[in-house]
């Protein structure tokens, strides 16, 4: 129970704000390439929609994970607010823990 205890007590909120934007954007990444993967033709035997939409995805996706490793501490917090206010945010926080047990060391020592 102590190791648990140290993970509260030093629990870092901006951390965890980085590593819920970079979950999210690998999940859509890796949910549009997983879209585009199960298809014959690859993206070419979707409509124009379905493509415009895997694109943006994808877009998303990428300049989330990017923002959420490289962002100022600032940005983080309010990206993070902003891309939270839905019940499936809940999911996407459990998902974002093992990332934020990576990330803690890391950016704790710089």
């Amino acid at each position: 129970m102590t190791a648990l205890g140290k993970l509260v007590d030093s629990f870092s909120w901006p951390i965890y704000c980085r590593s819920y934007l970079a979950t999210l954007g690998s999940l859509l990444i890796g949910l549009g390439t997983l879209i585009v993967s199960r298809q014959t033709d690859g993206i070419s035997s979707l409509s124009p929609g379905w493509q415009l939409g895997l694109g943006l995805a994808l877009f998303v996706g990428i300049i989330l994970a990017i923002a959420g490793l490289f962002g100022s501490s600032r940005t983080i917090e309010r990206w993070a607010d902003s891309w939270s206010r839905h019940e499936i945010a809940f999911v996407i926080m459990l998902l974002a823990l093992p990332l934020y047990l990576l990330l803690a060391p890391i950016y704790r020592r710089r």
